[in-house]
């Protein structure tokens, strides 16, 4: 039986063209089970979501990235889109945010194209992962280990492919929140560069 994640907090770091339900539907899913879920964004007031070919809603930015501490949250939830991540992996406060959370074996959620994010860590080197199909080259130059499959869990690290794999991934983020922090390893620690 899965332990509760009532009062946890996750935030979810994004910028303007995030793909709309790989935020909402994991939002939706985390507050039902009882999580606290801010959005976190270098944009100051609010952010733009993408919906399949076009601009969509906006929603409020809970706290603005040069506020918010990694320390203050228990998860982290990166969405897709083709926008959003390529911004963020160019922001190095944004890129700080997310490997703080693999430094401290702290759940880990990205769908589609945010893992890309992840690739600017220099942290998922050896890491079983999955992505949007456009994405395992660069995931595999990173050293990960790139399968095909709706979700894939690696030490608290969740991944899937696309909105189709939804159900399966908020199932696997909850879960992975109810666990707590995950044990690290030298093998999961920047490279020197």
């Amino acid at each position: 039986m899965a332990r509760s994640i009532e009062g946890k907090k996750v935030a979810v770091l994004t910028e303007n063209g995030f793909e709309e339900v790989e935020l909402t539907n994991p939002k939706k899913a985390l507050e039902d089970a009882g999580a606290i879920v801010h959005i976190i964004s270098p944009q100051k007031d609010k952010v733009k979501a993408w919906d399949h070919d076009h601009w969509s809603i906006e929603l409020p930015v809970d706290v603005p990235l040069s506020d918010a501490s990694p320390d203050d949250y228990d998860a982290l939830l990166l969405p897709g889109g083709v926008l959003n991540p390529d911004k963020l992996r160019l922001n190095k406060d944004a890129v700080s945010f997310a490997q703080h959370f693999l430094e401290q074996g702290k759940p880990l959620a990205a769908i589609c194209h945010g893992p890309q994010l992840l690739i600017e860590t220099g942290m998922i080197s050896g890491r079983e992962m999955t992505s949007y199909y456009s994405v395992q080259t660069d995931l595999k130059n990173a050293g990960a280990v790139w399968v095909d499959r709706e979700v894939v869990v690696d030490n608290g690290l969740v991944t899937s492919r696309s909105p189709k794999d939804l159900e399966a991934f908020d199932r696997k983020l909850i879960e992975e929140i109810s666990e707590g922090r995950h044990a690290t390893t030298g093998q999961f620690t920047k490279a020197d560069t």
